[in-house]
């Protein structure tokens, strides 16, 4: 394992909480250094808070902290010149680029029909184009390098659909469909493709759907928690460590590439 990821740079968006935050500090234990990017504000079409530079910051002072360098770039991955712009400043500081984890992610909901085209537009451009555009920015220096390793952050819902998710199961199933083309146009190149699928997990962004569905249902967020909980089988929420290890996973074995790796406490198969 050592192999592919001790002495190499990684590069995580959505990492200042959450899943890339996880992923952050795995990779950085596992002897990476660490790019980290976020947009590290709130996000108009999203109903609850985002991310804040004092925890984009916190997780740099993480990795630091575990004796690997770690630079910081503010940058909305919706913006392909921006996203462009803060890969390319991280490669001139930490020297190249070998892992991207792509987990830039928001979440937001409704019925279909009555999803404004500015909760579409976001989703898409962020849970799906803003994983595009990573990779796209990520790529050249992996090609060049004819080595490099890519992960990104599906769901559940990459596989099949909830009520009231129209916008987010589209842009998930997106980042699989994406995953499978993007293998099989690096797989000469030295590049794997490969996505992780997470059910529940206990994030920021699980919160606010906890805090949701306690004012849709009028309970309490202990038991709307509770609630999200039993739709796993184990009945419990997936921790952000255990999305981190399969992401992990992925970079052990240059022969995966081109999968969906779900890790959804048996979800899927319920």
């Amino acid at each position: 394992m050592s192999g592919r990821v001790a002495g190499k740079v990684a590069l995580v968006t959505g990492a200042a909480r959450g899943i890339g935050r996880a992923c952050a500090l795995r990779l950085a234990e596992e002897g990476a250094d660490v790019g980290l990017i976020d947009i590290a504000r709130d996000v108009e079409t999203v109903p609850y808070p985002g991310a804040r530079p004092d925890e984009l910051r916190a997780t740099a002072d993480q990795v630091a902290a575990l004796g690997r360098r770690a630079v910081a770039e503010t940058a909305d991955v919706t913006d392909g010149a921006a996203v462009a712009a803060a890969v390319a400043a991280i490669r001139a500081r930490l020297g190249r680029i070998d892992i991207l984890v792509a987990a830039a992610g928001i979440d937001s909901w409704g019925d279909a029909w009555e999803l404004t085209e500015a909760q579409w537009q976001s989703m898409l451009d962020v849970n799906l184009g803003g994983v595009w555009r990573a990779a796209k920015a990520a790529a050249p220096a992996m090609i060049e390098q004819g080595a490099g390793a890519m992960v990104f952050i599906g769901s559940v819902l990459s596989h099949r659909a909830n009520r009231q998710f129209a916008h987010y199961t589209a842009a998930k199933h997106g980042v699989l469909g994406l995953v499978r083309a993007a293998a099989a146009e690096y797989a000469r190149t030295g590049v794997t493709v490969n996505a992780i699928c997470p059910g529940y997990v206990d994030t920021p962004m699980t919160d606010a759907t906890v805090q949701a569905i306690a004012a849709r249902t009028d309970r309490s967020p202990d038991e709307a928690r509770a609630t999200l909980a039993r739709r796993q089988p184990i009945g419990r929420l997936i921790a952000p460590d255990e999305v981190a290890e399969a992401v992990r996973f992925c970079l052990a074995n240059a022969a995966v590439t081109g999968q969906g790796i779900n890790v959804d406490g048996g979800a899927v198969q319920s």
